[in-house]
């Protein structure tokens, strides 16, 4: 009988005990696709617009704007706009009046928007069916308001993806807004972003607003739920401080979409200081780079990873 020597023995150990790659995690924004294509265009000539009509600076109504996505933690709060200063300052009496006028334009222009610019980037609905093609599982976990989720994975990834896991969309109380009526409309937006994803064909599952990246329960949720160990998945995201540090809370490989993190000047000046809270450093600290396990200059370099 054949009888293996030392490094041929060693090889086949070698195989049988690495983990094949049985899972990728996936962030959306910034990672499958760019978010900032269609919002950055919206809320730019929508705050020049009401710079206009409320005879106020762009910058004093991007922070008001700004504080208000800080505080909720995501540009797609349904009461972006009801929760801030402004609508205070000059619609307390006139709640339909800046619904009509403001609310519902704005939504409107990022819907439209949405409809011509959310594209995937490149190798993306490649990459993504080439996993499928290989027996891989591919599930997304968004930090985006589950209402929002919805409908960009309807529009571009739907069938490609195992599931998707977003964060639950919380309702303001009373006490949080300046008209209880100034609800309804957020409101109804939610209802009907639902209505319109109802046939889904992908897994669709809503987390806790606490489950917010960096936190790891939702890494973990989604872990328990397709039965993988850490050592098995890959999780890949263009966010260092979010993607990045939740993969390495649980030893999970990490690949940096790193082509997420180019914008153009303009966006780059609205994104990260024009909406930003006033006195906030909009640097954060990196994730040290030894916790990278490769830099992707395109989606589809994950495919030499697994």
């Amino acid at each position: 009988m054949y009888e293996l020597k030392g490094q041929e023995q060693l090889a086949i150990l070698g195989k049988q005990t690495s983990p094949r790659t049985k899972l990728i995690i996936t962030d959306v924004d910034g990672t499958l696709a760019s978010f900032w294509d269609y919002f950055v265009p919206a809320i730019r000539d929508f705050l020049r617009e009401i710079s206009v009509k409320l005879d106020t600076p762009v910058l004093e109504l991007a922070e008001d704007i700004g504080r208000i996505i800080d505080r909720r933690g995501t540009h797609e709060y349904p009461w972006l706009l009801e929760e801030t200063s402004f609508a205070w300052k000059h619609f307390s009496k006139r709640p339909e009046e800046f619904r009509e006028d403001f609310v519902k334009p704005f939504w409107a222009a990022l819907d439209s928007n949405r409809t011509k610019y959310l594209r995937p980037f490149p190798q993306v609905l490649h990459t993504l069916a080439e996993l499928k093609n290989q027996g891989v599982k591919i599930v997304a976990l968004s930090d985006a308001p589950e209402y929002m989720a919805r409908v960009r994975n309807q529009q571009i990834f739907d069938g490609l993806l195992d599931a998707v896991y977003a964060l639950e969309t919380v309702e303001p109380t009373a006490e949080e807004i300046w008209q209880p009526i100034s609800l309804e409309h957020g409101r109804a937006r939610v209802k009907d972003m639902r209505t319109q994803t109802t046939n889904l064909k992908t897994s669709f599952h809503v987390l806790p607003i606490t489950y917010e990246k960096p936190n790891p329960a939702g890494v973990d949720q989604i872990l328990a739920d397709f039965d993988v160990y850490p050592q098995e998945a890959i999780f890949v995201g263009d966010s260092l401080t979010k993607d990045g540090l939740v993969a390495a809370r649980r030893g999970i490989r990490f690949v940096w979409a790193h082509y997420g993190n180019h914008l153009p000047a303009e966006y780059e000046e609205i994104v990260n200081y024009s909406l930003k809270p006033e006195g906030e450093d909009p640097i954060k600290r990196p994730l040290p780079m030894s916790l990278v396990t490769a830099v992707a200059a395109r989606y589809d370099e994950l495919l030499h990873h697994i």
